[in-house]
């Protein structure tokens, strides 16, 4: 019995590592599409006469559509991940609680600096671009090296 219950504990263990590896080999894909479309909108862009103005029946909207689609479900999909790895890191209620504020803190202060980074007078476009990747890659990174 005692062999059983460490044999399943085990196994439990290695189905939440590979259900967490699952999930952000997801991420990666979802918001690396984002970028890659993101990067070549921006590039059109700067090699363009001026801003252009899209018809929403026009073609030309569905790379940069599909960039914010790729962006918000890789957010969505991210916030589930953290929850479910507080989910189970944390038995206790009160834990769990702390926990999830501590999260939520964080997470605004990044919103707060990205909001005050928006503004292409103080970020360039490309640069914007580049820290969210550099961000992405580092965040990703450390999820791998803390997996469940």
């Amino acid at each position: 019995d005692k062999d059983k219950n460490a044999n399943d504990e085990s196994c439990d263990k290695s189905n939440r590592r590979k259900r967490a590896v699952m999930c952000l080999g997801a991420f990666i894909l979802i918001n690396s599409t984002g970028n890659v479309l993101a990067a070549m909108e921006e590039y059109e862009a700067k090699h363009s006469s001026g801003p252009t103005a899209y018809d929403v029946s026009d073609i030309g909207v569905i790379p940069p559509s599909l960039a914010f689609a790729c962006w918000g479900f890789a957010d969505a999909q991210i916030q589930v991940y953290c929850y479910w790895l507080m989910g189970g890191l944390y038995s206790s209620g009160s834990d769990h609680s702390r926990a999830v504020g501590f999260y939520k803190c964080v997470q605004s202060l990044g919103t707060s600096v990205g909001y005050y980074l928006i503004p292409t007078s103080r970020l360039g476009e490309f640069t914007q671009l580049s820290v969210s990747s550099f961000v992405f890659v580092i965040g990703t990174g450390l999820s791998f090296a803390q997996l469940p």
